[in-house]
């Protein structure tokens, strides 16, 4: 369960004889890998001192049960960073869990496979200090993030019937992390 949660990072993807690598634009890696799974638009709210605006964009590539869950982070239609995420599944052509099915560390496209559509969704996009992931690096990066980043934050509530309560699941940029009791659910017509 372990390899579900634990997101790495590289730089290359293979998509069957083409090499994606960060810095492509975005119409060369469609071209080269297809359309994803999943593509999940994030709008970014400029801040006074934005140097551009625009979304970011996370696209899921599924290649089955054999291979890796691959996220590719775009923003301004550059590739910036590949993840990958446990692996791959054959989708359910009707998904469905149970309230204690939903783990921290689920990508957006892993609970919406494994759950469906949830019975409401809330977003908010907000910045939050900078944090430096090389100190040697940090002066030049916050001068170019003038010291916040941008964090997309959405909160999903699932029913899971009146017999349970609801769950509310909170997702930061696409990953959950926090799953927390809500008010009794219902049952639906």
């Amino acid at each position: 369960m372990l390899a579900l949660t634990e997101a790495r990072a590289s730089d290359s993807l293979r998509c069957g004889s083409r090499i994606v690598s960060t810095e492509m634009i975005a119409p060369a890696v469609l071209a080269a890998c297809g359309e994803p799974a999943l593509r999940d638009v994030w709008t970014r709210y400029a801040d006074p001192y934005a140097r551009e605006v625009g979304d970011d964009e996370v696209w899921t590539y599924n290649f089955g049960p054999n291979q890796l869950l691959r996220l590719l982070y775009f923003r301004a239609g550059r590739l910036q960073r590949i993840e990958t995420e446990g692996y791959g599944f054959r989708p359910v052509e009707n998904p469905g869990c149970g309230p204690n099915d939903i783990l921290e560390g689920y990508s957006k496209y892993r609970l919406l496979a494994y759950c469906g559509e949830p019975a409401q969704r809330r977003a908010l996009g907000y910045l939050v200090p900078y944090v430096a992931a090389d100190p040697g690096r940090a002066r030049r990066d916050l001068l170019q993030s003038h010291v916040f980043q941008p964090n997309y934050q959405e909160e999903w509530i699932y029913n899971f019937g009146s017999g349970y309560l609801l769950r509310r699941i909170t997702l930061e940029n696409g990953r959950v992390t926090a799953i927390t009791d809500g008010e009794r659910g219902y049952d639906r017509p």
